[in-house]
């Protein structure tokens, strides 16, 4: 059972955003209402006129509004800010080269080798 539904979704997830993301980006239009332009998009017919009630515009100004807010973003944020800095300043590492041969010159850097 969940194999099958795992195959549907890879399925059905894609086509449900490829018909999306057609749906706003082939079909915008606009209508004119009281004075005011309302810009949107859906799949009509070109030819044949349509309008909407105010329900529907209504409708359509909820489905398209987005409120995004920067709480959610702060606190992974500062998450991993505290984790690399806890990562660079605890945990310092020591390099050290090795010197080539002297009096030979070298057309590569020496290797380096890394000490915990």
């Amino acid at each position: 059972m969940k194999r099958l539904c795992l195959n549907i979704m890879k399925w059905f997830l894609p086509v449900l955003f490829i018909s999306y993301m057609a749906g706003i980006t082939l079909f915008t239009h606009s209508h004119v209402v009281n004075g005011v332009t309302i810009v949107h998009s859906h799949p009509f017919k070109k030819n044949s006129p349509h309008s909407h009630t105010t329900v529907e515009f209504q409708l359509i100004q909820l489905l398209n509004h987005l409120t995004a807010t920067d709480g959610g973003i702060v606190i992974p944020c500062f998450s991993f800010i505290a984790i690399l800095l806890c990562t660079v300043l605890c945990f310092p590492r020591q390099m050290a080269c090795l010197a080539s041969v002297q009096g030979v010159i070298s057309l590569r850097a020496p290797p380096c080798v890394r000490f915990k």
